[in-house]
């Protein structure tokens, strides 16, 4: 009994004098960095941002490059570097290079994967193929197919990387709105698939080769990724791109973390996730300003090496593209969904150029601000980069009611004009919202025949509006950018304005009043509510004087009437007390 006992105690000994570790296995935390940038659109090289008055010197690759390197130093074995697309059309020194100077900052950077956005296919197959071959990093879409039900050659739908030990699953995923946005004829053969359809399939097959962790790196846009994360169970994070959103502290769905990290090359993206290697369990992440400022300037670190490959590629575009081409006495400012004064020049210059009656371009077409004074080439190319051509046809007036229509769904943004004046009725159901229609100064008559001049983008269909390919008697012109240096070159300085040429009404219940007890209906420039006893805006919105507006039966409104300034709400014409 006594020998059981010595036994029993010199086992008790050995037992506690071993760690527990030993004893059985400690579930230790893993630490993650996710890097990440989306719709960069070319901009490799600094610029200026205007913020608040003052002007401050932003993105350039070589600046985003040394605040990787910063950011990898801290991770080195578990961080990864992702694109969620739209990274090369955008500036002339990623256009007229085709996007291999892009290709040359990424491939220097060691970028682990980019998804496949729309503007990837903006210069046709043939150009994307050859960026895909030249690449060191895979480009991902999992809901593209060709008509053979087969990839893209050169793209895959996801990958698996290994950091830490850990098996991360990246799966690729592409807006189905790509044949819709992208020119027609540049997307030819070719479908994609609903991203609800294809997830499921690939989550599963990434889990069954281990992977720990799914991350989506998606060009659908924040409420596309926000519909994902509520519809499709298993997704870790959303690493998100499209809609050029600002995402300063991300946004959680169930159990899925989305980021989204603006665009132009201004922010980098640094999500820190802490996990449990066996459950794929996120146990901390990044839950505030996970975005971080990429600030340009001579006191700002950055990567020479880098910069030595970009100025090499804008040193043998710099001559020419610093060339001055004209003077703008008011800044030019674009607006996605209402109209604005760039918007305004630029059919101006297509309608003079042919004579046409009126003139449409998509306010997608429009991608930067010129501020007040020299305009140079340089900025031309940034402002409108997309070679577009001029196409002129007949419609009749029914078929233009038809495009307005297909307009006020506000699905694309709005179509800039010129010759006409609109006015929309937001709160109607779709179909039937354009309620006044004017086209040099008469009403547009639905049976008449009219001259208009677009772009090839739209001639051809593209944003979905199918009646301009329903023109008659079409002619093909001259480059826009062509028909717009010149007429800087003759007629500057420009001062262009808002005109009121779209005026869109909506109820007022979405509005911020100063005076609460104020409830009209709705308000418009055409139907203007006299005695308003205060002005109403969305608070921090600008106002822009339209002074006294007649209408065209000869109504006129006197007094003070404002336009509100803003991409966060529709146009509204307001008064005070007359």
């Amino acid at each position: 009994m006594k020998k059981i006992s010595r036994i029993i105690i010199l086992l008790s000994l050995l037992i506690f004098s071993f760690p527990p570790a030993f004893l059985a296995k400690e579930s230790a935390t893993v630490d993650l960095t996710i890097l990440h940038i989306n719709d960069m659109h070319g901009r490799i090289l600094p610029y200026i941002e205007a913020s608040s008055g003052e002007r401050h010197m932003v993105g350039g690759a070589a600046y985003l490059a040394h605040m990787i390197q910063e950011e990898r130093s801290k991770n080195p074995d578990g961080t990864l570097l992702l694109s969620a697309g739209d990274m090369f059309q955008g500036t002339p020194v990623s256009n007229l290079f085709k996007g291999r100077s892009v290709t040359d900052v990424m491939n220097y950077l060691k970028f682990d994967a980019m998804a496949i956005g729309n503007h990837e296919f903006d210069w046709g197959m043939d150009v994307l193929q050859h960026l895909i071959a030249y690449s060191g990093f895979p480009y991902l879409s999992a809901n593209i197919k060709d008509d053979r039900d087969r990839y893209l050659p050169g793209v895959k739908p996801y990958i698996i990387v290994d950091r830490k030990k850990v098996k991360i699953a990246i799966i690729g995923i592409t807006t189905p709105e790509v044949p819709r946005i992208t020119t027609p004829g540049r997307f030819k053969h070719m479908t994609v698939d609903r991203p609800e359809d294809t997830l499921p399939l690939f989550i599963k097959k990434a889990k069954d080769e281990r992977a720990v962790i799914i991350i989506v790196l998606s060009h659908l846009g924040l409420d596309a990724d926000k519909d994902l994360a509520q519809r499709i169970p298993g997704i870790h994070v959303i690493v998100g791109g499209h809609s050029h959103t600002v995402l300063e502290n991300p946004v959680v769905v169930g159990n899925t973390i989305i980021v989204q990290a603006g665009a132009y090359g201004l922010y980098l993206g640094v999500l820190k996730l802490k996990i449990d290697p066996d459950t794929g369990r996120i146990i901390g992440y990044t839950k505030v300003k996970e975005l971080e400022k990429v600030m340009a300037g001579k006191d700002r670190p950055y990567d020479k090496e880098l910069a030595r490959i970009i100025h090499a590629y804008y040193g043998r575009i710099q001559k020419e593209y610093s060339r001055v081409v004209g003077e703008t006495s008011v800044a030019l400012v674009r607006y996605h969904q209402r109209e604005s004064n760039i918007g305004n020049f630029i059919c101006d210059t297509m309608r003079k150029k042919t004579g046409a009656d009126i003139a449409f371009i998509n306010s997608g077409a429009i991608r930067n601000n010129i501020p007040k004074g020299r305009i140079t080439l340089e900025q031309v190319f940034t402002l409108l980069p997309f070679d577009n051509i001029l196409v002129t046809m007949k419609l009749t007036g029914k078929q233009i009611l038809e495009i307005l229509e297909q307009n006020a769904k506000l699905e694309h943004g709005i179509l800039q004009v010129s010759g006409m004046e609109i006015r929309y009725d937001i709160s109607e159901p779709a179909g039937s919202r354009v309620r006044e229609v004017y086209i040099g100064r008469r009403s547009l008559d639905p049976k008449k025949t009219y001259t208009l001049t677009t772009i090839d983008f739209l001639a051809t269909g593209g944003d979905a509006f199918s009646p301009f390919k329903e023109g008659k008697n079409i002619m093909y012109g001259t480059a826009l950018r062509d028909v717009f240096v010149s007429y800087l070159e003759k007629h500057s300085p420009i001062s262009p304005r808002i005109e009121g040429r779209i005026i869109m009404t909506t109820p007022l219940k979405s509005l911020k009043f100063h005076d609460e007890g104020i409830a009209f209906s709705r308000i418009s420039l055409f139907d203007l509510q006299s005695q308003l006893d205060g002005l109403f805006r969305l608070a921090g919105e600008e106002y822009e004087a339209l002074g006294n507006v007649a209408r065209h039966d000869g109504t006129t409104f006197e007094g003070p009437l404002f336009q509100i300034r803003s991409d966060l709400c529709l146009n509204i014409a307001i008064t005070h007390s007359l």
